[in-house]
């Protein structure tokens, strides 16, 4: 297992904002990105939605199960898309954001943190869903010198990258700790230096060091940040104002069609991981037995008490305010309207209520 290939939701706040640029875009052209301008009730006719364009943050991985799904069982064709061109992300990727903005692509997945910033720059973004209720972040060692809380911390060494070290500063804050509590090197997303005994823990996310740690034959030990004060979303679903104003019934055709898509996945993770296997990620070799893991820790993320209760992808409204608080202690800005528009998921759970519940 290559670590970086499976790290949903973290891949593109490491990558930062790849060729944004949007401070000189304000008017980004995105009434034109649509697909269809129709604001409607009802489903629309067979493929009268015409192709999705569908920009992913990451390669071609199981962090898209849903989507996978969605395709393989037709569920775009089903709620008026004749076709659907996903367009997978990663480190050289033009990123999602760029990709709305620019009309090459109509629907996406991107972060809070990418979100705010362009934002910042003159665009015009909310969050429209979140696939993972809960941030993957976790503190990763193993079990024979374990780290299962904030305080177990206290005079260890651990491995942190330059870009997660604002997110490890604002936990240890609400935590009561600080970074001289600790001696923070760097990291390369290798779990080697911890096997060797070179650092105490590493700072990774719940979907990756743990399971290729696992599979290599070791003992880890997880503290995830989510069980300690630290709340936010991730991997989150993204449009403009313009696009969620003028283009309402692609939006919620896309958001309907991945939701049978997880809903499907969470029934059954091998369906997903062998779909990522065996077809949109052939070309990348992975193993049944990795995409599987992964499927399910990623599972961990989007199903929760929550979710069950409203719905795949919503984000309640503490939810919100907490991402918003989180995001503030991380340098990072904005506020619940800035960042969050869910009327496009009450309309679909509304208009669908059968796929708020969960099997």
């Amino acid at each position: 297992m290559t670590d970086q290939l499976n790290s949903p939701g973290g891949a593109m706040s490491r990558r930062g904002l790849l060729g944004l640029g949007l401070a000189t875009t304000v008017g980004f052209a995105l009434a034109g990105c649509g697909a269809s301008t129709s604001t409607g009730a009802g489903a629309p006719a067979a493929g009268g939605l015409g192709q999705l364009q569908y920009a992913f943050s990451w390669l071609y991985d199981v962090t898209q199960a849903g989507p996978y799904i969605a395709d393989t069982k037709g569920y775009y064709n089903k709620v008026g898309f004749s076709s659907v061109k996903f367009i997978p992300g990663g480190p050289s990727a033009v990123s999602v954001l760029t990709q709305l903005a620019n009309g090459t692509a109509q629907f996406g997945v991107s972060s809070p943190t990418e979100i705010v910033a362009a934002n910042q720059n003159g665009a015009s973004f909310r969050v429209i869903g979140a696939m993972y209720q809960k941030t993957p972040s976790c503190i990763v060692s193993l079990r024979s010198n374990p780290i299962t809380t904030p305080a177990d911390l206290k005079g260890k060494t651990i491995a942190v990258s330059n870009a997660d070290k604002p997110a490890v500063e604002a936990f240890l804050a609400v935590n009561g700790l600080k970074s001289s509590d600790m001696t923070i090197v760097p990291f390369q997303y290798d779990p080697a230096p911890l096997v060797a005994g070179q650092v105490d823990g590493i700072m990774d996310y719940s979907t990756n060091s743990p399971i290729s740690l696992k599979q290599s034959g070791h003992d880890p030990a997880v503290m995830m940040f989510a069980d300690f004060k630290y709340a936010t979303i991730t991997q989150t679903y993204v449009a403009s104002t313009d696009q969620i104003s003028k283009n309402r019934t692609m939006l919620k055709a896309a958001l309907r069609a991945d939701i049978m898509g997880w809903r499907a996945d969470i029934a059954d993770p091998k369906e997903g991981a062998s779909l990522a296997v065996n077809k949109y990620g052939k070309s990348l070799k992975f193993s049944l037995e990795n995409q599987l893991a992964c499927n399910q820790a990623e599972i961990a993320l989007i199903r929760t008490a929550d979710t069950e209760k409203n719905g795949i992808l919503t984000v309640t409204e503490a939810l919100q305010k907490e991402t918003v608080e989180t995001l503030a202690l991380t340098g990072v800005h904005t506020t619940v309207d800035n960042l969050f528009d869910m009327s496009l998921l009450a309309e679909v759970y509304k208009e669908y209520p059968e796929l708020r519940t969960l099997s």
